[in-house]
């Protein structure tokens, strides 16, 4: 016979056949061995069989529910007795369910037994696969917690006059920095009521392609709620990756640092007429 060609009929028959309790004896090795207990429930949800070392946690012993309704004992866990009615009726199921203070992981598949329709359970505690994954999703929440915050550090939206907002950007700024502070700062905008927002990029080292032109939609979205966008502190490299992107500037009002971008939003105000006190102290 030829590599990966199935089987033919006389070859299967020629195969050599498990000797006499085999199977019993690798039932009861795992029964004996390993965290798992197994049950037999007949047509009518009754304990048939009830063995395993996996019973020892739940301080029940082997065999103690033999003659007993899973129904019955399980009344108060539904979803586990919907499986074990399922399997009887032909449909094998998978559960996670709490009793006797401990998560159960089991499958349940339908049996024949002596021509009569029936269920196996095999079942093994899931509490310490449990709290593991509850310890990495915690981490994994606390670690999105720490993103959040060092993201937040990292661009804040500072009211450093009244009616004037500006955000200092500090580091390589991508585009997906860049869209979360965008939905910030609007919101900030309408919540103060700003008059101005200055977006200072004196710390900012680089930008990538899609940057450049988030930040003149900023600034277009601040002129569409009424307030004014101003952009300081550029630095070469940036301005020059502007110019090859082509941007056009020419409607951005761009000073060289955010002192000079802090005087020309106090001028506008009293040119308006607008009191520009500053903030009350806290």
């Amino acid at each position: 016979m030829g590599a990966g060609e199935p089987l033919t009929r006389a070859e299967i028959d020629n195969e050599p056949e498990a000797k006499p309790g085999e199977a019993e004896l690798l039932l009861r090795t795992i029964l004996d061995n390993l965290p798992v207990a197994v049950c037999r429930y007949d047509r009518e949800g009754t304990f048939r069989f009830h063995d395993g070392k996996g019973l020892e946690v739940s301080g029940i012993k082997p065999g103690e529910h033999v003659g007993k309704s899973f129904y019955e004992l399980y009344a108060g866990a539904p979803e586990a007795v919907e499986a074990v009615r399922e399997a009887i009726e032909g449909h094998a199921a998978h559960t996670v369910t709490e009793a006797h203070g401990i998560n159960w992981e089991t499958w349940v598949v339908p049996v024949r037994h002596d021509g009569e329709p029936g269920a196996v359970s095999i079942t093994m505690d899931a509490t310490a696969a449990g709290q593991r994954e509850q310890e990495l999703r915690n981490k994994l929440e606390l670690i999105e917690k720490q993103q959040r915050v060092i993201r937040d550090l990292s661009t804040p939206i500072i009211e450093v006059w009244d009616k004037v907002l500006t955000l200092p950007m500090v580091g390589v700024v991508d585009s997906l920095r860049i869209s979360e502070v965008m939905d910030n700062l609007l919101d900030a905008v309408v919540n103060k009521d700003a008059r101005f927002a200055i977006l200072d990029l004196t710390g900012v080292d680089a930008v990538d392609t899609g940057t450049a032109g988030y930040l003149i939609e900023m600034i277009n979205a601040i002129r569409l709620l009424g307030a004014e966008g101003i952009i300081t502190g550029i630095r070469s490299n940036v301005a020059q990756t502007m110019i090859a992107l082509g941007l056009d500037l020419s409607s951005v009002t761009t000073v060289s640092n955010l002192r000079a971008g802090l005087k020309l939003c106090m001028r506008r105000m009293a040119a308006a007429g607008e009191g520009g006190a500053a903030p009350a102290a806290k």
